[in-house]
C-alpha cells in the first residue's frame, strides 16, 4: 500500500477558500497559520486538519475488523455568490501579500492566490 502524501498547507487553505471560507488577518497562536471564518465559526484550518487526522486514527483503531466505514457524501456548494466571495478573498490575500515581510509566507500566499484564480476560471466556464 502506497502512503498518501500529507496535504500541503496551501492546498488545505485553498480548499477552504473554494468552499467560501474567509481568510482572516489573524494567525493561529498554536501553529502560526492564518485563521479562517466559515459557517459562523472561526478556526485554524491546519490545526483542524491535524485534529481530523488524530480522530481518524483513533476511529480506525477502535473499529472492529468487520466494520466498513461509511463513505462521506459531498454536497456541492451552490455557485451563486461563490465567485464573488472568492474574488473578495483574493483581494484580501493580495493586500496581505503587499504587507508580508516573510518571503516564505509571501510565496505561500501567492500560491494560494494562484489557486484561487484558477478556481475563478473554472467557475466562469460554461
Amino acid at each position: 500500500m502506497v502512503p498518501i502524501p500529507a496535504k500541503k498547507p496551501d492546498d488545505v487553505m485553498a480548499e477552504y477558500l473554494l468552499k467560501g471560507a474567509k481568510m482572516l488577518a489573524k494567525t493561529c497562536p498554536d501553529c502560526g497559520s492564518p485563521m479562517f471564518t466559515y459557517k459562523d465559526r472561526t478556526f485554524c484550518v491546519m490545526c483542524e486538519l491535524e485534529n481530523e487526522k488524530s480522530s481518524e486514527k483513533t476511529n480506525k483503531l477502535q473499529r472492529k475488523p468487520d466494520e466498513v466505514p461509511q463513505a462521506a457524501v459531498r454536497v456541492p456548494a451552490p455557485a451563486t455568490g461563490l465567485a464573488c466571495a472568492l474574488e473578495t478573498t483574493l483581494i484580501t490575500l493580495s493586500e496581505r501579500i503587499a504587507c508580508e515581510p516573510d518571503p516564505d509566507r509571501c510565496l505561500s500566499l501567492m500560491n494560494t492566490v494562484k489557486k484561487g484564480i484558477e478556481a475563478l476560471k473554472l467557475l466562469a466556464q460554461p
